[in-house]
């Protein structure tokens, strides 16, 4: 089980590869001791040294060199399979997109797939990721993209970024609000949420419980996309990835409250079994994450 950031993994595969931190620092364009950190921060991740320390250099240790294979594919799913080994990769990639990412960037994420890897067929599931989880588990779907998985034994973590979220109300009655918007403030307001369990429920009542409330009036929705359709209505308030409305928030329909305490973003991980992904996964992985890049979805 493993918790990684990409530049993480980056940072381990090039020091072994090219045996040398500093070697490896200017591959990467980073500073020997903004290497070296990352290293450290790889380490912990996996929860055990995967180098052998000496006064002049570094060499990875048993569990380092069983690693090296894992982290070159994870590198491959992201930086691409080349021109003549998308034109062979196909297949059916069984993949689940937490609902306020997929409702912000799968368009993009398909697109990229079509026109890169036309035999590779993805089934998407959209859902809240805890209720994706047991998908995952059993084997229903291959890999997910969520939001602040609980971690299980056997599957791969690989942190991708921060999902920034918001207070979201309708112009009309954002502009009843004094600034900054206090859980007090919203206490008796209506409020509109996923069921709990969800990452967006948890938001919601820590966020009222920082000043030791509840809110009185709570209506639960499962969709993300009906709950900013019933706030920019007026029917409530609530909070919402706010990638995800920026058609809404320019065109003026939904405005951002401003609020104390701010609300956190949230992590978006991709998750997968820790045995090897397909080809056809990888090629799925890697139009994500270059769509990721493009439209500064995450922070």
């Amino acid at each position: 089980m493993r918790r990684l950031t990409l530049p993480q993994i980056e940072a381990f595969y090039w020091t072994v590869t090219l045996g040398s931190v500093q070697k490896a620092a200017d591959k990467i364009g980073l500073s020997q001791p903004a290497l070296s950190l990352r290293l450290k921060e790889f380490e912990l991740g996996v929860g055990a040294p995967v180098f052998e320390r000496s006064h002049r250099k570094m060499t990875p240790n048993r569990r380092g060199l069983d690693m090296i294979k894992r982290a070159r594919e994870i590198l491959d799913a992201v930086d691409g399979l080349g021109g003549s080994a998308a034109q062979s990769v196909a297949g059916v990639v069984k993949v689940g997109f937490a609902e306020g990412f997929a409702l912000a960037c799968l368009p993009q994420i398909i697109e990229r797939l079509h026109s890169r890897y036309s035999d590779v067929h993805p089934e998407l599931t959209i859902a809240t990721s805890s209720s994706m989880e047991p998908a995952l588990e059993d084997g229903r779907i291959d890999l997910a993209f969520l939001v602040e998985p609980r971690e299980v034994e056997g599957f791969t973590y690989v942190y991708l970024g921060l999902q920034p979220t918001a207070w979201v109300a309708s112009s009309a009655a954002a502009s009843a609000y004094a600034s900054p918007v206090t859980p007090n403030g919203l206490a008796r307001d209506r409020v509109i949420s996923n069921q709990p369990g969800t990452i967006g429920y948890g938001q919601v009542i820590r966020w009222f419980a920082s000043e030791g409330l509840q809110p009185a009036h709570l209506d639960i929705c499962s969709s993300v996309a009906i709950q900013a359709k019933l706030i920019e209505a007026g029917t409530g308030i609530g909070i919402l990835p706010t990638k995800m409305i920026e058609p809404e928030l320019e065109a003026g329909r939904l405005k951002i409250l401003d609020t104390f305490p701010p609300v956190q973003p949230v992590a978006i991980f991709l998750v997968h079994r820790e045995e090897a992904l397909t080809p056809a996964s990888k090629a799925l992985v890697e139009c994500v994450t270059d769509t990721l890049g493009e439209t500064g979805y995450l922070l």
